[in-house]
């Protein structure tokens, strides 16, 4: 009986060796890895470049984490009254449950949210600071060098009602190769007994694209 008690906990630290190493697959996470970001309007128009780099740990990172620092140029409004290039920091790390982020605090307080979550198949669900999530598919999508084979499309409804929907594309041994954000505006509306919340198409607040130009990622 010790004995089959013995295989079950090997049998269930593999696989939460396995779930860990399956989610950061598509964010690769390692010192001097980075990516080139475009960010697009619906006309095509370019909003803003960024790049994100993973730098060496400093006294303040926390035990397991990896540093992500992101550099910013913005073409648009924000850039015109806020400075045209902004800096940030931000943190991962995985874990059983999947790929977490953490925002340290500034202005706002601190958060973490889960990028990917295990099991990392069609259909997974979960809900953190950042609204409802859902692995939508696994299939191929387009990177800057031509097909990728094996990527995981994430969406997440944030606010409630659902104000923003933000649809993120990984790839797996690439990382984040796409992002699109659409901002929904809600109108009221007299409905039954009460005033209700409804979406309108012809209110949408916005649509962007965040493409990936360029990376590497040490192999």
């Amino acid at each position: 009986m010790r004995g089959f008690l013995v295989v079950l906990l090997l049998v269930g630290a593999t696989a939460a060796r396995a779930g860990e190493a399956e989610s950061r697959a598509y964010f690769p996470l390692g010192v001097g890895n980075w990516w080139q970001y475009e960010e697009l309007d619906d006309a095509g128009s370019t909003l803003s470049r960024e790049t994100w780099t993973m730098v060496r740990r400093t006294p303040d990172d926390r035990a397991g984490e990896f540093h992500l620092r992101s550099s910013t140029k913005r073409f648009d409004v924000l850039g015109q009254t806020g400075g045209h290039r902004w800096t940030g920091d931000e943190y991962l790390r995985g874990t059983e449950a999947g790929l977490r982020k953490r925002y340290p605090a500034g202005r706002d307080a601190e958060t973490e949210v889960l990028l990917l979550k295990e099991p990392l198949a069609a259909g997974t669900r979960w809900h953190d600071a950042q609204g409802d999530c859902e692995v939508a598919s696994r299939g191929t999508c387009a990177g800057p060098r031509g097909a990728l084979p094996d990527c995981a499309v994430v969406v997440c409804r944030l606010g409630s009602p659902t104000a923003t929907v933000v649809t993120s594309t990984y790839a797996r041994g690439v990382g984040m190769v796409r992002q699109e954000i659409d901002v929904v505006q809600f109108l009221p509306a007299m409905h039954g007994a009460g005033a209700v919340l409804l979406p309108c198409d012809s209110a949408k607040g916005g649509h962007s694209m965040l493409r990936l130009t360029d990376f590497h990622v040490a192999r």
